[in-house]
């Protein structure tokens, strides 16, 4: 094999490679979940890379500040009826500089206000893709779970199927609920491939959350208790000053003032220094020198019109205004959506305690029903209905425990918790 066909199948290599790793078991934590969407999710990526571009062009705008410095070599031919050709050998270089210009210092501020509004944005994207990858890894946490809970119901039910039917046949029990149990057997088994494909769904669903390709098989470790959480009026007020969304809108503020600044700046006077020091003559390296020095001042008077700049002073100010008035509401929204999201919080992780105290009873009066049932002291429809309640429970205790999560992670996002922490 030649070097350049190795070349050739070393990309094919790689991405095979790529692929079958997509494809391999992964076992994660949710610290490891979060490293993954740190390097692979894009909208994160996509959000540092708009924050590294606002940085660089603020960067290129701080060269306005900066003598700007040309050279130049030319070379013409020229002749006429009366006249012989001639060579033209010109050379030169040129220096300007705005010595006073507040346009182009309040070019420089809006990039600034860009560059800082750029860093808020990554800070409000990267606390969105977290609220998403922890309702993900929840999600596949609780799917492994109640996979699990699933698999034991169909037991119970499997158990319960049999011996009503044994006891049917013992002439014991009715043909009917000897129906009714095989009937809730199958239903059972049809809950479980329901919910295999409800996890599988949900890796599929953490998978895209990290930002990885592919559709292999993934398992989430962690715990399932109440997540502790709490929100005090000193955290409400911090981040109605540091959120993310809070610092972008203040931005789009900042750079509506600047904007209406910088169109106020039109009416202003610039001055601007340069120089010049060249050589001409009709050889290639001519010796005739000369050199120039110059300010220029310049007042515009109707530059646009006669009304241009009246009419977009005023329109810069009512854009302000309006960025003040969206500023103002955001700040409200924030305050009243932390605190009402905290208290969906307190009430779902409250119904999570208060159904794992119900699970535990129900759990204890089903063992009970089963042994009173064996023994003659209940009947069938109270041992179903007791079973019942104890599965109900069961299930119940899950959803209420991932609404806690869900709360949780939301009151996290508008606090702007980022995939970082």
């Amino acid at each position: 094999m030649t070097i350049n066909n190795k070349f050739l199948l070393l990309p094919l290599v790689l991405l095979l490679a790529g692929r079958a790793a997509a494809q391999q078991q992964l076992t994660l934590d949710w610290d490891g979940a979060r490293r993954l969407a740190i390097a692979n999710n894009p909208s994160v990526r996509a959000a540092r890379a708009s924050m590294e571009q606002a940085g660089h062009a603020y960067l290129a705008g701080l060269n306005s500040y900066l003598p700007q410095i040309s050279a130049s070599h030319s070379f013409s031919r020229s002749g006429g009826d009366g006249s012989s050709p001639a060579n033209r050998w010109s050379a030169s270089l040129a220096a300007s500089e705005d010595l006073l210009n507040l346009r182009t210092v309040s070019s420089v501020k809006s990039s600034r206000i860009s560059r800082e509004k750029a860093e808020a944005d990554y800070l409000a994207a990267s606390a969105s893709v977290r609220q998403a990858l922890a309702g993900a890894f929840a999600d596949l946490l609780f799917a492994q779970k109640r996979v699990e809970v699933q698999r034991n119901i169909l037991a119970i039910r499997d158990e319960n199927a049999k011996l009503i039917r044994l006891k049917y046949e013992g002439g014991r029990e009715s043909k009917g609920n000897a129906l009714y149990t095989e009937a809730l057997a199958g239903n059972a088994a049809v809950a479980v491939k329901k919910t295999e494909r409800q996890l599988a769904a949900a890796q599929r669903a953490l998978l895209q959350a990290m930002g990885v390709e592919g559709a292999g098989a993934v398992t989430a470790k962690g715990g399932l208790s109440v997540p502790g959480f709490s929100l005090d009026e000193a955290r409400i007020s911090g981040a109605l000053e540091i959120s993310p969304r809070i610092m972008s809108a203040r931005k789009t503020l900042e750079a509506a003032r600047e904007r209406n600044n910088s169109a106020r700046y039109y009416a202003y006077p610039t001055l601007r220094a340069s120089q010049s020091y060249g050589w001409s003559g009709d050889r290639e390296f001519p010796q005739n020198k000369s050199w120039s020095l110059g300010l220029t001042l310049s007042l515009p008077l109707f530059s646009g019109g006669p009304t241009y700049y009246f009419n977009n002073l005023s329109a810069y100010k009512k854009a302000q205004v309006a960025a003040e008035e969206n500023y103002r509401a955001e700040r409200i929204s924030l305050s009243a959506a932390l605190r009402t999201g905290y208290d969906d919080f307190l009430s779902a992780a409250e119904t999570a305690a208060a159904s794992a105290s119900l699970l535990e009873a129900n759990k204890e009066r089903y063992s009970e029903a089963q042994v009173r049932y064996l023994a003659g002291k209940v009947s069938f429809i109270d041992l179903a209905n007791v079973e019942q309640s104890f599965i109900d429970s069961e299930l119940s205790q899950l959803d209420s425990v991932r609404a806690a999560y869900s709360r949780r992670a939301a009151v996290e996002q508008l606090l702007g918790v980022g995939v970082e922490e």
